[in-house]
């Protein structure tokens, strides 16, 4: 039974398959792709757009749902709701388009908004003129195709049209005769109704001239005799055609419209037709107007139709008119289907004759589809008597616009009969006939056909009048097909999810997969043309091709959605042991079965042994020199063989460093014996620890995993490195003596520390390569972006097209990049690691890009803080490195539009501490030494600026001018006035990290708080350094009011000098204090251990001597203040022991 999306089977015949199942099975369907829950069935429609959803809605109602897809003006296309599809053509259109729907065909004619008449609704339009002053230019009708038009006009004025349904008429367009106009399902006709012998005998009918409307076209002469008309456009192509050759009277009754076409028994004549540039001429047949035996009204046919709109043919052969061409025509007489032997009178012939029609129609939707069955419905409009004898349906040759009585093609064999009787006056009833056509129709989808003929022929054709029936001319051919289910595809084992990448292939002898599981699943899927609901089996047998006994048996899965997978668990107990066997899947559609595909698969149980690890470049345990952090090679081996009859069975390795439970690297074996070599970068100094484990075939991996410990003992220091601190010139000096830089296009000036290099446009270019950018590698550079509106790039290593790397800025991204092409060429695609935040313009910015070969992967580091990664096996640049600019397209482009300052490059991988590290780079932004000694102002010793000090304050220390630094400093007198604005320094910002230090030795209250240094804002200070409650203190206030503080451990007695050192680490958010030489633990506000802070950055100058509180000076410094230095950076804690140790107090 189906239940909740599982399939579970128990000794039940499965929809399709002739087969038992024995045991329980569990199996699923997998749907490839995504399939929204159907609605309720009371909500189904009763049509879909396609194949697959009417199927899925015709099983849900239980009854047929339309293909709105597949309808036409003749067809229509049903599926059913056991599966199948029924397809049913029209002879002739039962609907027109409109808008995005259909409606039936409606020939009535109704009047247009030129005045014009038209049908309702007809497969070809049809315009008719409304008559009356003016219209002699004017086509009295017309029939229109696309650009493509043909008609015939009267030449002079006609009277107003009277409407008749589908027809109009001209009263007395000459004396006593009417011209009538109508529609016809595929053009129109137009006749002249004489309707007396005085009219007929009138001069103007010796011959009658109708004007041509065309329009690109032009009409010629038919190929057969008579009046046969040919309608070409400019390429010769037919478009249309036309008869201008018949003419009848009404000898058949009182009771028929003649108007119409003529009835059983009308007389007709045959009328001359002459084809001119402008004009279409018929002359009719003068004695025929003439003789007594002619009875009036006589009708004069001229008429055009489109013979090539459709898809589906007819033409009706007649014995009496051997050559006549009737192919597609629908009016007059021909507005029927005939068969059988007619007397003379009622055939309106010079003797009795015989009738055939061949119906032409469509097939080549039903190409390739199981035939079910097939029927000719038609409708019987007349026989001759009530107990007529039969009419054949055979399958014959094609027919085609020249098919006459003498050169039709016969047939080729015997269908079905059909003998039902319809004689209006004697035994009237519905005609309804249903003939078989399915072994035609069967051959036709076998062999191709795209066209099918069938030939409508009495089955007695010498039996008089008793053979005579008459059909509706619009029959239709009813299919009912099924689709032939595909082969399955996609067969896999231990699948996932509808991509068919998530499972192992199905494959054959050396290819054949091996699992490590007794209970695989098996899955495969299934589809159909029809998109409708399949099923499928699965076998599996012991060994391999070929197969010899079946393991247990089959595994059913129903209603699966075509197109999606069908999917099973083989059940315990099937498979007993290792060893090789074969799965086997076939399909089914409603009975209808696929081939079936093997698939061999090797259970494989036993685990891999330890792997070996082994290198040379990092001896396990540092037991010997190591390559200092650069890549190393490492070699795996397999341990003790533990595949199939003691080979050896490894066929990959997964490894992973320092992190034993990361998602392991994996790399594939390709010799013999498993061994691999893998190229390592190590990601940390010190020791680290590299996790290898070993895979089979089978993906067993190996119980336990070999842990290989090697060290890092010394870090290798950059490779190269441009400080630009040159004062002028065009080289810039490696720091580490290897690689100078040709400058072109930039100029030393003031950079991140020193000088950098501001570009206009230009590079400083290496003359040989600094790194192997396929081995580990880093760049770590300072930079100040200009603008924004373009690509620019900062550090680059060039190839022979194109640029190994590219670090910079992306437009499209608007964020810092660190950029690799997956080729040396200029058609290549990149991989890029990018930045979270946009950059900020005009701010310098410390980037870093590093390269792990082992992990192909690529990261980005901005401020220290790591962005994002990306995958990317890179490829050597073996040119020149660049500093400002890439290359691309052998030439130089993306030229770095700022400044750069302080690149290096390593060749090896950077950790994180080591990033974040050279961000947090300390650089000198001021230093007041305050050893004035007398003045208002005190200088800078960084930028030379002097600020002015104001309130109350005295110099204190030495009064000698040879006094060290230390034995002068600046006295904030109580009750505490004194202050010192201090200009905010270049490149200085509170937001990134900073360290702020100065010696003091305080004579405050006890509990108060007391601030030597801060920064200032218009409402309070982003950071404060003094002390607060007898304890020293460094404080950050960031937006929305949290603040974080790290306190001394110690008081902070009064009278004695201290050293504060306060530092904010903005890449790793910790705040720190130093008192003298040693690092305080103790923290207040919103931490407890120094983490989590994020600064502000200062929007005004700085303060000595106060601090800001709702804009106002609050916390003045009462004490001593001396050597008062801001660093952008972290100062590490040796430059701090460094500082101390020159600067003591006493």
């Amino acid at each position: 039974m189906r239940f909740g999306g599982i399939f579970v089977w128990s000794r039940v015949r499965a929809r399709g398959f002739g087969l038992r199942v024995f045991g329980v099975g569990v199996a699923v369907a997998v749907v490839a792709g995504v399939l929204t829950a159907p609605p309720a069935v009371a909500e189904l429609p009763g049509s879909a757009p396609d194949e697959a959803t009417a199927s899925r809605y015709a099983e849900a109602r239980g009854e047929p749902v339309l293909v709105e897809s597949a309808t036409t003006e003749t067809d229509e296309l049903t599926a059913n709701p056991d599966g199948s599809f029924t397809f049913r053509q029209h002879a002739q259109p039962v609907r027109v388009r409109r808008g995005d729907g259909w409606v039936p065909v409606d020939l009535s004619l109704e009047r247009r908004a030129d005045g014009s008449f038209g049908p309702k609704a007809a497969p070809v339009d049809v315009v008719f003129s409304p008559g009356g002053p003016g219209s002699a230019d004017d086509a009295v009708a017309r029939v229109v195709r696309g650009e493509d038009e043909v008609g015939l006009g009267w030449g002079r004025d006609l009277p107003p049209a009277v409407v008749d349904g589908s027809s109009l008429t001209y009263p007395e367009v000459l004396p006593g005769v009417d011209l009538k106009v109508e529609v016809t399902v595929n053009g129109f006709s137009e006749v002249l109704v004489v309707k007396t012998a005085q009219a007929g005998a009138s001069a103007e009918l010796e011959r009658i001239a109708f004007r041509t409307h065309a329009e690109g076209v032009r009409v010629h002469d038919g190929p057969g005799p008579g009046g046969d008309l040919m309608v070409k456009d400019s390429s010769g192509r037919p478009v249309f055609s036309g008869d201008a050759s018949s003419m009848w009277d009404s000898s058949g009754g009182d009771g028929d419209n003649h108007t119409e076409g003529p009835a059983e028994g009308d007389r007709r004549a045959e009328m001359g037709v002459e084809v001119g540039a402008d004009t279409v001429a018929v002359l009719p047949d003068r004695e025929f107007l003439a003789d007594p035996d002619t009875r009036y009204p006589v009708v004069i046919d001229p008429e055009y139709y489109c013979g090539n709109c459709g898809k589906v043919h007819h033409v009706v052969v007649q014995d009496p008119w051997p050559d006549a061409r009737n192919f597609d025509k629908t009016s007059g007489v021909f507005g029927d289907l005939k068969a059988g032997y007619l007397n003379a009178a009622s055939l309106n012939a010079d003797r009795a004759g015989r009738s055939r029609s061949y119906l032409q129609m469509h097939t080549a939707p039903v190409v390739g589809k199981y035939i079910i069955s097939a029927t000719l419905q038609t409708r019987v409009i007349h026989t001759f008597d009530c107990s007529p004898s039969p009419t054949e349906l055979f399958v014959s040759p094609p027919v085609d616009a020249n098919t006459t009585w003498d050169n039709q093609p016969g047939w080729y064999y015997r269908l079905s009969e059909t003998n039902v009787a319809n004689n209006a006056l004697h035994c009237p009833n519905a005609g309804n006939a249903e003939l078989d056509a399915t072994a035609a129709v069967r051959q036709a989808a076998n062999e191709g056909w795209g066209w099918t003929t069938f030939l409508l022929q009495a089955k007695y054709e010498g039996d008089l009048d008793n053979s005579w029936r008459r059909f509706d001319l619009n029959p239709y051919l009813e299919v009912k097909y099924n689709s032939w289910p595909y082969m399955p595809t996609a067969l896999g084992m231990e699948g996932w999810g509808p991509d068919p990448s998530n499972a192992i292939s199905c494959g054959m002898g050396a290819g054949r997969p091996a699992v490590f599981s007794k209970t695989p699943r098996l899955r495969a899927r299934m589809n159909d043309p029809d998109g409708g609901i399949m099923d499928a089996m699965f076998r599996v047998f012991n060994g391999v091709a070929p197969v010899s006994a079946e393991t247990g048996t089959n595994i059913y899965v129903n209603g699966i959605p075509a197109g999606s997978y069908a999917e099973v668990t083989i059940p315990p107990n099937r498979i007993a042991s290792d060893g090789l066997y074969t799965w086997r899947a076939w399909g089914s559609d409603h009975g209808l079965l696929t081939g079936y595909v093997d698939c061999e698969f090797e259970v494989d149980t036993r685990k891999p042994s330890t792997p070996v690890v082994t290198s040379t470049d990092y001896p396990e345990n540092g037991t010997a020199p190591d390559l200092g952090g650069r890549t190393g090679m490492f070699t795996f081996k397999p341990g003790t063989p533990t595949g199939l009859g003691g080979t050896m069975d490894v066929r990959r390795y997964g490894w992973t460093l320092n992190d034993s439970s990361a998602i392991p690297r994996s790399v594939p074996v390709q010799s013999a014996d498993g061994t691999v070599t893998v190229p390592i970068a190590p990601t940390k100094n010190g020791v680290n620890t590299l996790y290898v484990t070993a895979f089979d075939g089978a993906g067993n991996r190996s119980a336990t995993y070999a842990a290989y410990d090697f060290v890092v003992a010394e870090p290798v220091d950059f490779k190269a490195g441009w400080h630009f601190d040159e004062a002028g010139g065009t080289v810039a000096a490696d720091v580490a003596g290897n690689y100078p830089l040709a400058v072109a296009g930039g100029s030393f000036a003031a950079g991140y520390a020193d000088n950098g290099l501001t570009f206009t446009g230009g590079t400083a270019v290496s003359s040989g390569t600094v790194v192997d950018t396929s081995q580990a590698f880093s760049v770590s550079t300072w930079v100040k972006l200009d603008r924004t509106d373009g690509y620019f790039t900062a550090v680059s290593q060039d190839g022979e097209s194109a640029g190994s790397f590219f670090l910079g800025y992306s437009q499209d991204l608007n964020g810092w990049t660190m950029a690799a092409p997956y080729t040396d060429s200029k058609n290549s695609l990149f991989a890029r690691a990018a930045s979270t935040s946009p950059p900020v313009t005009g701010v310098w910015t410390h980037l870093v890009g590093t390269y792990n070969p082992g992990l192909e992967t690529m990261k980005l580091y901005v401020d220290g803080k790591y962005q994002s990664t990306a995958t990317v096996k890179a490829w050597n640049g073996g040119g020149a490195f660049v500093v400002g600019a890439a290359k691309w397209d052998r030439i130089r482009v993306n030229h770095f539009p700022g400044a750069v300052d302080h690149t290096l490059v390593w060749d090896r991988v950077l950790d994180a501490d080591e990033v974040a590290a050279h961000a947090n780079l300390a650089v000198p932004r001021a230093r007041y030494a305050l050893d004035e000694r007398s003045g208002t102002t005190t200088l800078d010793q960084i930028s030379g600026r002097t600020p002015t000090l104001a309130g109350g304050y005295v110099w204190g220390g030495q009064s000698m001018v040879s006094a060290a630094s230390e034995d002068k400093w600046l006295n904030f007198t109580a009750p505490g006035t004194g202050q010192v604005p201090v200009p905010r320094p270049v490149n200085f910002r509170t937001d990134r990290s900073f360290t702020v230090s100065a010696w003091v030795r305080h004579t405050g209250e006890p509990g108060a708080r007391r601030v030597a240094v801060s920064g200032h804002d218009s409402q309070n200070s982003p950071f404060t350094l003094g002390y607060n409650g007898w304890r020293w203190e460094f404080s950050i206030a960031g937006s929305g009011g949290a603040t974080w503080s790290a306190l001394s451990d110690d008081l902070a007695m009064s009278n004695n000098w201290v050293l504060l050192v306060g530092s904010y680490d903005a890449v790793t958010g910790r705040i720190y204090l130093n008192v003298d030489r040693n690092r305080q633990k103790s923290y207040a506000g919103t931490t407890s251990d120094g983490s989590g802070v994020v600064g502000r950055q200062i929007t005004s100058n700085l303060w000595l001597g106060r601090a800001t509180a709702a804009g106002a000076g609050v916390a003045r410094w009462v004490g001593d203040l001396d050597d008062v230095r801001i660093h952008a950076g972290v100062l590490p804690d040796v430059d701090v022991w460094a500082l101390y140790d020159a600067t003591i107090h006493f």
